[in-house]
């Protein structure tokens, strides 16, 4: 018993170790040490790869394969890396706050590293749809945050946009995969619940975000507040009802988990 409790510690602790690597990451960005910076960014995403596969490993099958609250600062930390070595430093740094943020949110309000979980979900294609449109949130509220970062500071760039097409797309495969899901679990292709229904809601919108283009008068600064508006959709249906009030005090409680 002493064992296991020890050996399901190590994806929550190895958590808290890549989240202080994002932290010093982001101070290096303050200081303009970007060298630094992407150093300790490379760190943190490795040693939370670890986590992710550690804790997927340990409790499996016995829990979801993804957990959002704490997937998602990865997902940022794999989007700032790979801007970064696709010669795009300046945009894959800016994101370095949101790693971090989410990072902290995850540590101070989520309600624990277990991941709802039934025997309905036993189905791989109830992982892929939660890998794909935890992938498709990480996107859309990357996107978002890129675009404001572009309106402030005075310049047009098309990768908010990119952004947007690639989570629509990885949103477009986790409702395909639902779909499979359902009718493994259910017998039927569609179950008619809230998050169904949420899902479906912020894939309509962002499917009209993306018809806007067609319009004549339209600009990257207008579609820059439009999406900022899907982010704020997919935080409050998917991102808020998975995290719970501050519990600062258990923090670092090991019976939290």
């Amino acid at each position: 018993m002493y064992e296991t409790l020890i050996s399901l510690c190590f994806p929550i602790n190895s958590f808290y170790i890549a989240t202080l690597f994002y932290v010093a990451s982001l101070t290096f960005f303050f200081l303009s040490r970007e060298g630094l910076a992407k150093s300790f960014l490379g760190l943190g995403l490795i040693v939370h790869t670890i986590s992710e596969i550690s804790g997927r490993f340990l409790m499996w099958p016995y829990c979801n394969m993804f957990a959002e609250p704490f997937f998602l600062p990865w997902c940022f930390s794999a989007i700032s890396f790979i801007l970064i070595l696709s010669r795009k430093e300046k945009d894959g740094l800016s994101i370095i706050p949101l790693v971090v943020i989410f990072s902290i949110s995850a540590i101070l309000f989520s309600e624990g590293y277990y991941s709802s979980f039934s025997l309905k979900s036993k189905s791989i294609f109830s992982h892929i749809f939660h890998l794909f449109n935890f992938i498709a949130h990480a996107c859309f509220l990357s996107g978002a945050y890129l675009a404001i970062y572009t309106i402030f500071k005075n310049k047009k760039k098309d990768i908010p946009h990119h952004m947007v097409i690639w989570g629509f797309a990885f949103c477009c495969m986790a409702g395909a995969s639902g779909m499979l899901w359902n009718y493994m679990g259910w017998s039927d292709t569609i179950s008619w619940n809230h998050y169904y229904f949420h899902s479906v809601a912020i894939w309509f919108y962002y499917s009209g975000f993306l018809h806007l283009h067609l319009l004549r008068k339209w600009d990257l600064k207008k579609g820059a507040w439009v999406i900022l508006g899907g982010a704020l959709l997919v935080l409050y249906f998917d991102y808020l009802p998975q995290i719970g009030g501050i519990h600062l005090p258990g923090v670092f409680d090991v019976n939290l988990y």
